[in-house]
Order: structure tokens, then C-alpha cells, then sequence
């Protein structure tokens, strides 16, 4: 496997496969971006197209293109191989697809008939006659249902599962997807979207992960009555909820253009829209996001515009999403239908244009709050404001800010005829009630974040050390005076100290005659270094002010070391060990005091 895996890296240019997900702007020597594995307004992301890796100065990330493939679309590394191998052109060996990755390749396989299948049957099966003429009536073309792979499930299950069985697969591998279940009344396979029109759930590197099914008014009244509007693919191995989002796949190239994507609820008020040229949007399950869903927008766009139900503002699920939302740094927006249309795509249905307006005039996630709740609950009784601020406070109070915050406490003030001080005071009383509400589960959570142990000092000092070595004109020349003073105790910089020692590196080709373990953070270092523009004179103190601090941490511990000789010896009365501990004491004393002195 490893010789696959070298031969597509020799294949590919990480500069090409980053852009693609990530653009790239060439600076000097390097290419750079805005981090996407956390948050920031000034690049500090780096691609090297000459060590063929990337490295974030602000959060440390960093790798080759696997880790990058990996890391960004959180696959694993059998995933992230197969992947990379398409794009390089490699055939991968046949031998490793085996256990789980196994069963992960037959569902997508088992998923992608069964998408075929229940598109054939809507767009030319007559069982899909009336599921057809339904998406018509909605003003849904042809060429949409296509692009979306919109399709109709029959009631009739043997239908399909003939049709799976023909392609050669068993009822266990059915099973295995989720989208068929085995009835307990004559052990026979039923698939739980039956007299359904159906969507496949496709995640944004284009895979069909599962579906989404819709009950049809019409279609069957009888049973039409007794199910739910809805229904998902249960959790697989490579469905789960709290990760999808619905259109990524077709709209991640505008939403990134943008930078800006609009949030709907469910799949016509996604596709009503992108059909009439809003290409910049997705939909949810609902009005509350996952922390999973929100990370992968915002590595599309900074403005978050929702356009869900007008009483989502009261969804107490909505407060979390929010506050997600402000974690990520989004700018909340909100799409007000001002009550002439309950969804986008009753809107879009009846005046494109009007919507496409309302988009343009999207007004903050507080403004909406506010206004929301006054026009819901009113501002003429004492009800009313109680109910006001019930519904607001709770958004207002996690608002990061504080100047925002100030500012949308005076406007509540303001409505509902009160003091900001009052104001504050109430929602600083309901804040701390949320916060006694919180989960045992997030609180657990919380505890185990804050326990989770720093990077070891000494590991963090060595690093910087190592840093600015390779930063230094003459590598070789710096290396030898901080050997002189100083071994590294990591063994990870032994190793690389080793190197640059034996003056073998090509510092033009760096990577090239560092062993495969050490790349990683060989390069990553080597990045960090040129990335920083010090002059030598400056470097040459830092230098010394970390070799100081690190001869101090071992001084110190030599000095503990001979002190615990020196009372043992003096118990022992040995006046030949006590002497030669008393000796050792006093040099490393006066040692510390000389390299104290080189830290200031």
C-alpha cells in the first residue's frame, strides 16, 4: 500500500487538489488561503509546492495532501486514498477493499441503483404518473427533477428488490442501507419509502449517502393519511443526519463565490429557488443546525442567511444553532417573507424576483428576533413584553460583542418602553438560569476539554529552538553553536538536529533526504520558519534566549539532583562522594546564573 500511496503523491501537485476545494493565492515562493480548519481573517494557511505539504501558523495544522484530503473532507484514510487515486489516475490494488471500507462501497453502489431506479420510475414508469404530475404542478422542470435525481418508490417493494437482486445483490446488502427493513408478518423485505417521492441525500463530494421521502397528497389517500410527511434514511455507516446538508453538492461553487449561503428547511424550498437562478443555497431537516453542518458551510462563505419558518425565533433548538453560528463567526442574516408566503418556495413559485429582493434586503439575526416577538406577542400589556423578552433575551444575551450587545438591549428598551439597565439586569437573571439548565452530558464535556493536557513545555520550547535554526542563513553553522550548548530531548529533534548536523539537506528541496516519519514535522517547521522575516541580529538573541531557557530547565534539575546527593552522602558521612556532589552543586548553580542572565 505504501508504494500506492507514494505513487500518487508523485502523481499530484497539493497546490492543484487544495484549489480545488480551497483558492489559493500565490505569494513568493508559497501559496496561501484563510485557514478552513478554524477561523480567521488574515491568511495564514501555506501551501509549499516544493515540499508538497501545507501548514497553518495560526492553528498548527498541517501534513501532506492526504492529511489535507482527510482532514478537510473527514473521510479516513481509506476514503481519502481511493479519492486521491481517481484524481492521480491509479489503480488502486484490489486487495484493499476489506471489512468496513467493504460494506461502505456496497451501500453506495446498492444506493446509486437504487436512485436510478426510483428516477426511471418517475420520470417514465406509468406507476409514476401521479408523482410526476405532483412536481410538474409545483413548476418543477424536467431538467431540475434530473439534476436533482428526484425520483417516485412504487408500493409495490418486489419491484425493486427484483431489480437489486438481478444487479447481484443479496437481501442482507439491501438491508445494510437502511432504505429496506424486514417485515415481521411473512419475513419478506419492504422498503421504508414505498408510495413516496423520493430525493437522494448527497453529500458535497457527490456520493448518495441516503434518501429523503415526501408523502404524496393524492397519491394513495388511504395510507397517505396514516404516515409521516416525511421521512429520512435511518443512521449507516455512512448516513448520519447531524452531517447532511441537502444541495451542497450543486451549490458549493456559487455559495463560495458569494460568500454567502442562504439556509432553507426542506428540499422544494432548496430546489424552487436554485432553479430560478439562486444557486447559493441549501436546506436543513428543521431549524436547528448541528455544530457538523455549520463547520462545513463556513468553509464556503462568512454570511449565514436564513430564510426558515417565521416562529423559528421561539424554537428554543434555534438559540443553540445561533450560538454555534456566533462561535464560527458567521454573519446571521434573516430572509423576512414580510407573511405573504409561508415558505421560499411558495415565494419563488409566485414572484422570483420579489424573492430574490427579500435576499438582497436580509436583515441581522437580531434585528428579526426582535421584531419577531414584537409583532407575535405585542408591546400594549405586560404579558406581552413578558413574553418579549422570554423569547429574545435568551439570543441577545450570547450575542460576543459587547458594543453589538449594548446596542440591541437599548433597541429592545426602546420597543418595549423600558430602561436598558432593566433590561440588562433580567437578561443577565435569565442567563444564569440557562446556564444551571445545561446538560450533564455538555457540562461532562466542558470538564474533559479542560483537562485535556497542554502541549509538554519542554516539546513546545525545543520546537521554536528548531524554528529558528532553520530560519537562520547559515543552518549548519547556528546548528553547531546550540549543539555546543545544548542536546535536544525530544527525540523527534535529535533526529532532525542529526541532520542538519551532517549538513546532507538540499534546503532547496528540503524533504527530499528526510526520512518518511520526519516529514511531517520537518517540513511544517521549515514553513513556520521561512514565514517568519527576522534580522540576524534579533535571531541570534532569540536564539540564545531559548537555549538559556532550556539549559535552565535541565540546570535546575541537576541542582535538585545534587542536592539529594549531598544530603544522602552527609547521612552516610562519605566525605569523598560529598565533596565531589558539593562541587557539582556549585557549578551548576554558578551556570544558572549565567544562562538566568542570557533570558532578560
Amino acid at each position: 500500500m505504501e508504494s500506492q500511496v507514494e505513487e500518487i503523491k508523485k502523481k499530484l501537485d497539493i497546490v492543484d487538489v487544495i484549489n480545488r476545494m480551497l483558492p489559493l493565492k500565490k505569494r513568493g515562493r508559497h501559496f496561501i488561503a484563510c485557514c478552513p480548519f478554524h477561523q480567521e481573517k488574515t491568511p495564514s494557511f501555506t501551501v509549499s509546492p516544493e515540499m508538497q505539504i501545507f501548514k497553518c501558523f495560526g492553528c498548527s495544522k498541517g501534513g501532506d495532501v492526504f492529511t489535507f484530503y482527510q482532514e478537510f473532507n473527514r473521510v479516513d484514510f481509506r476514503e481519502a486514498l481511493e479519492e486521491l487515486a481517481k484524481i492521480a489516475g491509479v489503480k488502486l490494488k484490489t486487495n484493499f477493499d476489506e471489512g468496513q471500507n467493504k460494506n461502505r462501497k456496497k451501500i453506495l453502489e446498492i444506493n446509486n441503483e437504487v436512485a436510478k431506479f426510483y428516477h426511471y420510475m418517475l420520470m417514465t414508469h406509468p406507476l409514476g404518473t401521479v408523482a410526476k404530475k405532483y412536481v410538474m404542478d409545483r413548476g418543477i422542470k424536467e431538467e431540475t427533477i434530473k439534476q436533482f435525481g428526484v425520483g417516485f418508490c412504487p408500493e409495490q417493494t418486489s419491484l425493486i428488490v427484483n431489480y437489486l437482486k438481478k444487479k447481484g445483490f443479496s437481501e442482507n446488502e439491501m438491508i445494510m442501507t437502511g432504505t429496506f427493513g424486514k417485515s415481521n408478518y411473512g419475513n419478506r423485505l419492504y422498503d421504508r419509502f414505498m408510495g413516496r417521492l423520493v430525493f437522494p441525500l448527497i453529500d458535497f463530494r457527490g456520493q448518495i449517502l441516503g434518501f429523503s421521502g415526501r408523502v404524496l397528497p393524492g397519491a394513495n389517500p388511504a395510507v397517505a393519511g396514516q404516515m409521516a410527511k416525511y421521512i429520512n434514511s435511518p443512521e449507516t455507516e455512512i448516513y448520519h443526519k447531524s452531517q447532511m446538508v441537502f444541495g451542497l453538492n450543486l451549490a458549493k461553487d456559487f455559495i463560495r463565490k458569494e460568500n454567502a449561503v442562504i439556509v432553507v428547511e426542506g428540499e422544494f424550498d432548496m430546489i424552487s429557488p436554485f432553479a430560478a437562478d439562486i444557486k447559493n443555497i441549501v436546506a436543513v431537516k428543521g431549524t436547528a443546525f448541528t455544530e457538523e453542518q455549520l463547520q462545513l458551510l463556513r468553509r464556503y462563505a462568512e454570511t449565514l442567511i436564513l430564510a426558515l419558518d417565521a416562529d423559528f425565533a421561539g424554537n428554543h433548538a434555534a438559540i443553540r444553532s445561533i450560538e454555534l453560528a456566533e462561535k464560527l463567526d458567521f454573519d446571521i442574516k434573516v430572509v423576512d417573507l414580510l407573511g405573504q408566503f409561508k415558505d421560499p418556495d411558495e415565494a419563488v413559485r409566485a414572484d422570483p424576483k420579489w424573492f430574490k429582493q427579500r435576499v438582497t434586503a436580509a436583515i441581522s439575526i437580531w434585528d428579526f428576533i426582535i421584531n419577531s416577538a414584537v409583532a407575535t406577542f405585542g408591546v400594549e400589556t405586560i404579558k406581552g413584553k413578558k413574553e418579549i423578552l422570554n423569547m429574545v433575551l435568551p439570543f441577545i444575551s450570547r450575542i460576543k460583542s459587547e458594543v453589538i450587545r449594548s446596542d440591541y438591549l437599548h433597541k429592545l428598551a426602546t420597543m418595549i418602553g423600558s430602561d436598558t439597565e432593566s433590561i440588562k439586569k433580567e437578561m443577565e437573571r435569565k442567563d444564569s438560569n440557562f446556564k444551571l439548565q445545561t446538560s450533564n452530558r455538555e457540562m461532562i464535556k466542558t470538564i474533559l476539554i479542560e483537562k485535556e493536557p497542554k502541549q509538554d513545555r519542554r516539546d513546545e520550547m525545543e520546537e521554536r529552538l528548531m524554528t529558528l535554526i532553520m530560519g537562520a542563513k547559515n543552518k549548519v553553522k547556528v546548528a553547531k553553536r546550540v549543539d555546543e550548548n545544548l542536546k535536544f530531548a525530544t527525540i523527534k529533534w535529535q533526529k532532525i538536529m542529526e541532520l542538519i548536523l551532517r549538513d546532507k539537506i538540499d534546503w532547496e528541496k528540503p524533504l527530499n533526504k528526510v526520512p518518511e516519519e520526519l516529514k511531517d514535522i520537518f517540513g511544517g517547521t521549515f514553513l513556520t520558519a521561512e514565514a517568519q522575516d527576522l534580522e540576524p541580529i534579533r535571531r541570534k538573541r532569540e536564539i540564545n534566549k531559548m537555549m538559556a531557557k532550556l539549559i535552565t530547565i535541565d540546570l535546575k534539575k541537576e541542582i535538585i539532583e545534587s542536592a539529594q546527593k549531598i544530603g544522602k552522602y552527609e547521612r552516610e558521612e562519605n566525605q569523598e562522594e560529598l565533596d565531589r556532589a558539593e562541587k557539582e552543586n556549585i557549578a551548576a548553580l554558578f551556570k544558572l546564573s549565567k544562562w538566568q542572565k542570557l533570558q532578560k
